[in-house]
């Protein structure tokens, strides 16, 4: 029997046509788990049969289909509940149909009672989630169409890393048993079959049940009434993603906001996916064509696949779109929610950041009189920084990846655009926030609230994007504890005489999890040495005034580079990041010739 999902039409399953190929050996499934990065950012890899991360086929060979069925074997096992409540959802990816397939026959085998929602947002399926066990998502989030994975948690959450850490062995003793092929075979095509077709029966009912949930949920979050209204006019690059098939539109227009919407069904993928740079043109483009006949749209945004990312573009006031960088996305809702705050007389006010997050939050906070904290990259990290500060006493209601965009609103655990435009209405809606923003930020406040202002007012900092080619080194060592002591020994030698003139001192500040610490060496971070680290720099008035930063990258097989400075020095932005290049690759020699 044929099943097909309601919301988008999209086909999701014929129930008598077997997935497996009977291709897979043992070793061919060792070599393709090999090929997969395993960490708590998500289990991820290119799952295109063709091997190609751009390929936009559905086709996946019969070895991430088992693996995907280990993965959900793996998670369930962990949940350590009998017959436990899952929710099931996967993002717009084309191979997302057949990994969807082989978790949902493998969680329905293992006596699982499932509600699959197939298309849905992350934050959607988080959001739902708080009625159920767990939840497994199938989602490679920013990264090209051909590549797919996993994430799983419960109560809104992926699993942090100490979790993670648990799974994995799970899984890999899944793969690397003998007979393990034929065995998640076995179990694929054995799947009772009215079980299985009760699931998908069921679909289209859990699907309206999700949004209904997100949708509170994000009035919840924002501390909004259901009548509270959005008083501007939004453009929407959907790119095809899992967003499409979410609340967006109908949200945004029961609350009064004006809509236009493009690339808005579920796989009409037009550019690349990650909402960053050039990939913000169409959106920009859109936005300033609809401005000149409406001048009440002022804002745009274009989601990730998966749709937990949005990266925002903007109206002047002569009506000329720009793109928002995502560092500039969350300084501006940490302004607003951090003022916010103050205004009402919370004490203790704090916000919980990720490591390359630009210097600009922590001069906005000193403006307001809140504290910065820092955990190393990862959504779980922060998110475990943000509970950590509210259980010591403090008011922490906004954590997130500025290098990343996007913000992570409590009591939600995942970034979400929603709740960007939630807070970016408080300008509006909220009396005397404006004002009290721009007197803060040393401003003359226009007659009327408006975006483009609060962003013109916003120190001035220089940052190099996260996802930019600058931002990327390949290197060839893949022991990173090593060339992390390498270039902490090229930098002890040569930081004095290379610092700028401009900079008093430095110290290195490294991350494990939620944790920073400040100093070189191995005491300094954990064993593995997964964590960043970054250079941070003071002015002769001990201000923190920029950084350079490294780290592993853990869904690519890359290191991440990136400078931060305040001022609009480009130059000097440059030249700091050359630097830091020549380093790394000095320290990659260093430990292959050693």
């Amino acid at each position: 029997m044929k099943f097909y999902d309601r919301t988008t039409g999209l086909f999701i399953e014929d129930t008598d046509t077997k997935i497996t190929t009977e291709q897979a050996t043992d070793e061919s499934l060792k070599e393709a788990l090999s090929k997969c990065i395993l960490s708590a950012s998500g289990w991820r890899a290119v799952m295109t049969a063709t091997g190609e991360e751009e390929d936009s086929s559905e086709d996946v060979n019969e070895e991430m289909l088992l693996i995907a069925a280990a993965a959900a074997l793996s998670f369930t096992e962990y949940l350590g509940k009998e017959n436990p409540r899952i929710i099931l959802g996967c993002d717009a990816r084309p191979t997302g149909r057949l990994l969807s397939s082989a978790v949902r026959r493998a969680m329905i085998a293992q006596g699982v009672q499932l509600d699959d929602i197939y298309i849905s947002s992350a934050p959607e399926i988080m959001a739902a989630s708080h009625r159920y066990d767990g939840f497994f998502y199938i989602s490679a989030s920013h990264n090209p169409i051909g590549h797919n994975g996993y994430k799983f948690g419960l109560d809104g959450g992926v699993y942090p890393k100490a979790d993670m850490d648990r799974i994995i062995p799970i899984l890999k003793a899944k793969i690397e048993k003998e007979g393990a092929a034929e065995e998640l075979r076995v179990l694929l095509e054995s799947v009772n079959k009215e079980k299985l077709e009760e699931v998908l029966r069921n679909h289209n009912a859990a699907k309206r049940n999700a949004l209904e949930s997100y949708r509170s949920f994000v009035l919840r979050t924002a501390h909004a009434a259901s009548s509270s209204t959005l008083p501007f006019g939004v453009t929407i690059d959907f790119n095809g993603s899992a967003r499409a098939a979410s609340i967006d539109i109908p949200f945004l227009r029961s609350h009064d906001a004006k809509v236009w919407a493009i690339n808005a069904l579920p796989r009409q993928i037009d550019h690349a996916i990650v909402p960053e740079g050039e990939n913000l043109e169409w959106v920009k483009k859109t936005l300033e064509e609809v401005h000149k006949k409406d001048s009440s749209f002022i804002l745009g945004y274009m989601p990730d696949n998966d749709g937990d990312r949005g990266n925002f573009v903007y109206t002047d006031k002569k009506g000329k779109a720009h793109i928002l960088s995502a560092q500039t996305v969350f300084a501006l809702v940490g302004i607003i929610e951090l003022s916010h705050d103050v205004m009402r007389g919370r004490k203790r006010i704090a916000i919980a950041v990720n490591g390359p997050t630009s210097l600009l939050i922590d001069e906005i906070a000193k403006r307001v009189g809140a504290e910065v904290f820092r955990s190393d990259i990862g959504e779980a990290n922060v998110v475990t920084l943000s509970e950590k500060l509210r259980n010591e006493g403090y008011t922490c209601r906004v954590c997130g990846e500025g290098s990343n965009g996007g913000n992570i609103t409590y009591p939600a655990k995942v970034r979400d655009p929603m709740n960007s435009l939630m807070t970016f209405a408080k300008l509006w809606s909220e009396d005397g926030l404006y004002e009290f923003i721009m007197e803060k930020l040393g401003k003359k406040a226009d007659e009327r609230p408006s975006l483009y202002s609060v962003v013109d007012a916003l120190p001035k900092y220089i940052t190099t994007s996260a996802f930019s080619s600058d931002a990327v080194m390949h290197i060839k060592s893949t022991d990173y504890n090593k060339l992390k002591a390498e270039y902490e020994d090229i930098l002890k030698y040569e930081a004095n005489g290379r610092m700028p003139a401009s900079f008093s001192r430095w110290e290195v500040r490294q991350y494990e999890g939620s944790e920073e610490d400040i100093g070189i060496g191995t005491e300094h971070r954990a064993p593995d040495s997964t964590g960043g680290l970054k250079v941070q720099f003071y002015d002769e008035s001990n201000n923190p005034c920029g950084y350079l930063w490294l780290s592993k990258s853990r869904t690519e097989p890359v290191i991440r580079t990136m400078v931060d400075i305040k001022g609009k020095d480009k130059e000097l932005h440059d030249t700091l990041l050359e630097w830091q290049h020549e380093m790394v690759k000095r320290a990659d020699d260093r430990v292959l010739n050693s």
